[in-house]
């Protein structure tokens, strides 16, 4: 392994559970040590390679580490992936990326459970899992000169994601294009249409919040 991606998986994941997290604390603020284009490749490589390497730390670890990465209340590594700065191509693999996220981590480790209904029996990561394209501000694109490379992009990935075989990853996936449905409505209510209209069983709770999410009134 990398030397350089192996003290990156360490600085991010590889700490106790804490209340609050690690990374609030003023005492272990110091930055990772790398450009936005190195930070952005991490991130990809770490999304792409979640299966294997994050399976070592616990589904808390997984839950902090991920929300440290994309959410920017914890961070600001996240904006590596708007920085133009950054090849366009490096950034786009990075964002469709996060769908081997989804098959290798979230769907085996996210309990089968659907959080906008607060059903009991859910993992550490359902969390981030559920919440993903609400913390996360690679999601909004609407007031960049970029979002007709990205949108298409980030709108694959929540559209594979409604293949999943774990509830928990179609609603997160849900949630995230019922945010897009104001602004990419077609985009968004065609392929929900689709898997509607295809053989796939999903809880009678899913099929409805599918409908909210083509509306844009997602909770």
């Amino acid at each position: 392994m990398d030397k350089h991606y192996d003290q990156w998986l360490s600085h991010v994941f590889d700490h106790p559970d804490s209340k609050p997290e690690w990374y609030f604390d003023d005492d272990d603020d110091a930055p990772f040590p790398g450009t936005d284009l190195e930070i952005a490749c991490l991130i990809r490589d770490t999304c792409l390679r979640c299966a294997r390497d994050l399976q070592r730390f616990s589904d808390i670890q997984v839950n902090s580490g991920l929300n440290f990465i994309f959410n920017n209340s914890c961070s600001d590594y996240t904006f590596a992936l708007k920085n133009s700065s950054v090849p366009l191509q490096t950034r786009l693999d990075a964002v469709s990326a996060i769908r081997e996220l989804y098959h290798g981590c979230f769907e085996s480790r996210c309990a089968p459970v659907l959080s906008h209904r607060d059903q009991e029996g859910g993992t550490p990561l359902n969390s981030i899992c559920y919440m993903f394209w609400d913390v996360t501000p690679i999601g909004w694109w609407e007031d960049d000169p970029e979002k007709e490379d990205f949108y298409p992009v980030i709108v694959a990935v929540m559209v594979e994601a409604l293949q999943s075989t774990n509830v928990a990853c179609v609603e997160s996936a849900l949630h995230g294009l019922g945010h897009l449905a104001f602004y990419r409505s077609e985009e968004v209510a065609n392929p929900i249409d689709a898997v509607l209209a295809s053989d796939k069983q999903w809880p009678e709770e899913l099929t409805e919040y599918a409908q909210v999410a083509k509306t844009g009134m997602i909770q």
